[in-house]
């Protein structure tokens, strides 16, 4: 009987490793609403590029983290942008004002002591640039289970929304939106 049930726990343990889990769709808020709203511009953006592109991230070198619908990190930042620009009245295609962007690193970190994400963006338009590092610490639990089940998936979006807020209320950037 404790054979079995020790090789029970070890196939339990066994398969539920190695799963991927998936982070939330992004979300717009309503401190980024009203911040766009304000800028009163409509705004295109464009398509957004990596350094190197990622899908996926692991964590604790047991389980990946993959982005919803299979998004590379940059095209969730991209469109959670779009996201933010439609849900304010914003957003246009045929703006005259495209925002571009380039994510030139992104770091993450599951440990318990040193729970993070952190992006490194270039954003542009109208031969403006700025430039944006945002590092968002979270709390992960000692359990690799909850840390990688919980913990870090559910703390990309707030990561991105907190990212975005840091864009639009750089100093710069109502100068680099700006038609005039």
């Amino acid at each position: 009987m404790r054979i079995v049930l020790s090789l029970f726990l070890v196939s339990a343990i066994a398969l539920s490793t190695g799963c991927a889990i998936t982070a939330d769709r992004y979300q717009p808020t309503a401190v980024n609403q009203q911040v766009l709203k304000n800028l009163d511009v409509k705004m295109n953006v464009g398509n957004f590029k990596a350094k190197k592109t990622d899908y996926k991230v692991m964590c604790r070198l047991a389980n990946n983290v993959d982005l919803p619908d299979r998004k590379s990190f940059e095209k969730y930042i991209e469109d959670a942008l779009v996201e933010e620009l439609t849900m304010a009245g914003m957003y246009s295609k045929n703006a005259d004002v495209t925002i571009n962007g380039y994510l030139n690193d992104t770091d993450v970190s599951s440990g318990f002591t040193d729970a993070h994400w952190t992006f490194d963006i270039t954003v542009s338009s109208h031969n403006r640039v700025l430039e944006v590092e945002h590092k968002r610490e979270y709390s992960a639990s000692f359990v690799g289970g909850i840390a990688c089940g919980n913990d870090m998936p559910k703390s990309l979006m707030p990561t991105v929304q907190e990212l975005i807020n840091k864009i639009i209320r750089h100093p710069d950037f109502e100068s680099m939106v700006s038609t005039q």
